[in-house]
């Protein structure tokens, strides 16, 4: 019997320690502080429009109107999920190991859906 995940047995002691190897080898918590700055940085140059918070890449965008046709736009239309908080915040949920390539592209997906619905 393998027990449980957190009742501290050789396998998970193994798991728990492999997912930490993962994170320091491959930088994950910079990469984490790199690309978040980015990302709100790059937010903050589009609009004044909504407010841009977070640290690392736990990010929150907090719009003046609802954001239901946004997050819908960007996730029907550019296949990008956002997570939500309330009616007028998107929380963006990316893997530590976002990329900027992959950063960009969220980017100009969001500057597309911003523009076209803030012109409405």
């Amino acid at each position: 019997m393998l027990g449980t995940t957190f009742g501290g047995n050789h396998l998970a002691c193994a798991a728990g320690i492999a997912v930490l190897d993962v994170i320091k080898n491959e930088k994950l918590v910079e990469n984490a502080e790199f690309i978040g700055n980015y990302i709100m940085k790059k937010l903050a140059e589009i609009s004044s429009d909504y407010e841009v918070r977070g640290l690392g890449l736990m990010i929150g965008i907090e719009f003046k109107f609802p954001i239901k046709d946004l997050r819908n736009k960007l996730l029907f239309e550019h296949g990008i999920f956002t997570g939500v908080s309330g009616q007028n915040i998107i929380r963006l949920l990316p893997p530590l190991s976002l990329t900027t390539e992959q950063a960009d592209i969220f980017l100009a997906a969001f500057t597309k859906v911003f523009t076209d619905i803030s012109t409405q």
